[in-house]
């Protein structure tokens, strides 16, 4: 008997992302209530719910008020930056189990807090700098100024010079929920990874370590992911040299039941933390993920969300299970433009290695110049058995795809250069 069926869940967010959480919660017999300020064609998640709200997720008192009207038993945000916050506030306010505390949100979710935390835990972090030290010049340049917290790359500048940096610090300013802005060693393109955490029972597991490719400067892209993929090339490397530390310092957080999100890279054979969530990636992996391990992510976070607790047999699943085949996420992006027409995702959605698609526009949209993740197309999430077999399922799906403009010029850009997989193993 499914002792979730009845229960009531609010869903904050509707984008693409919570569309597995509406999906496996229909599934468990649970009732669907989603809010964002979207109009619902806009809302891919909040289509699939059975009642919908145009209550922004940061109007955290009309939320508040909404689950003491609708009797609701729990809520669930677990893959975006901005929900972290109000996500905390209303299961406060409610006595829903939370992922977190106070002092465990405010680590997970502003950069410099973490920063000092893993400092202070002889976590290995990217080298930073103080205003002053800049205005001394006393920095190796490029550097790379960002918001102590944003989200979607927005707000970062790479300085490389200090005729760059008063004009980036305002940039970052105005992206920060805070004001505050980090100023580190800009560590390039290469060598960023992707690493996710369960908690189960006070214990963090290591379940993903993910490969995130960016795209080119000249394109403005060069801060935004265009791949991912897992496991990563850095994966046998991480878990001998890093993954003890990394465990230790999120243990001395001392959460009980909660994801772990963390972007590092490695910096030969270390590992240099530098941006935390309290939450899960924000990506569609989950679903290639329970393709090739039966590693079922949103029904444990759902379980949680409604009942306080995660699965030990879950957790035993996570410790002992290895990805044999890959999972890859592709995220090409577009030039400015208005699209005129779209080709190819008919037969990109016939593609039985197309695990999931999602696309952020249709035929008559037009797109900015953002340097942001407001440019990409979609994401295609994908498994293939061998690096040979994934290079040629990439190649055709941008042989596939084409976006074309007015002008009948194709808009694609920042597609992922296939030559990157020759170190993988297999």
């Amino acid at each position: 008997m499914n002792d979730l069926s009845g229960k009531k869940l609010l869903i904050l967010g509707g984008s693409y992302q919570h569309r597995k959480i509406v999906k496996k919660a229909k599934e468990l017999g649970i009732e669907t209530y989603l809010t964002d300020y979207l109009d619902t064609e806009r809302s891919p998640a909040k289509q699939m719910a059975d009642h919908r709200y145009m209550i922004n997720i940061t109007e955290t008192d009309a939320l508040i008020e909404l689950c003491k009207k609708e009797n609701i038993d729990g809520i669930i945000a677990p893959y975006l930056d901005v929900t972290q916050l109000p996500y905390f506030e209303i299961c406060k306010a409610m006595g829903y189990p939370c992922f977190g505390d106070e002092y465990q949100h405010k680590i997970l979710t502003d950069k410099r807090e973490f920063t000092g935390f893993c400092r202070e835990h002889g976590t290995d972090v990217i080298p930073s700098y103080t205003v002053e030290q800049i205005e001394r010049n006393e920095v190796e340049y490029p550097i790379l100024i960002k918001p102590a917290d944003s989200r979607g790359s927005r707000g970062q500048t790479v300085c490389r010079s200090i005729n760059d940096v008063e004009k980036a610090i305002r940039f970052a300013k105005s992206e920060s929920r805070s004001g505050g802005v980090i100023a580190e060693k800009y560590m390039g393109r290469n060598n960023d990874i992707q690493l996710a955490y369960i908690v189960i029972d006070g214990e963090p597991i290591l379940y993903k370590v993910e490969d995130r490719y960016s795209g080119e400067p000249a394109d403005g892209l060069d801060k935004i992911a265009i791949a991912c993929v897992s496991p990563s090339v850095h994966e046998k490397l991480y878990r001998e040299k890093a993954d003890k530390k990394v465990k230790e310092m999120i243990r001395a957080l001392k959460l009980k039941n909660s994801p772990v999100f963390i972007q590092a890279f490695m910096d030969g054979e270390t590992a240099r933390l530098y941006d935390p969530g309290i939450r899960m990636p924000g990506d569609d992996y989950d679903d290639a993920h329970k393709i090739l391990t039966g590693i079922d992510i949103p029904e444990l976070l759902i379980r949680f969300a409604l009942t306080g607790e995660m699965s030990a047999n879950t957790a035993e699943l996570i410790k002992t299970t290895r990805l044999d085949k890959y999972a890859v996420m592709i995220l090409p992006c577009l030039k400015p433009g208005k699209i005129k027409t779209i080709e190819g995702i008919d037969k990109i959605k016939r593609n039985t290695n197309i695990v999931t698609f999602s696309s952020a526009y249709a035929e008559g949209d037009v797109v900015k110049s953002e340097n942001t993740v407001k440019q990409r197309f979609g994401e295609f999430v994908m498994t293939a058995s061998d690096k040979y077999e994934l290079k040629s399922l990439i190649d055709w799906l941008f042989a596939t795809l084409h976006v074309y403009d007015e002008n009948g010029e194709d808009m694609l850009i920042a597609k992922f250069d296939t030559a990157l997989l020759e170190p993988y193993e297999w």
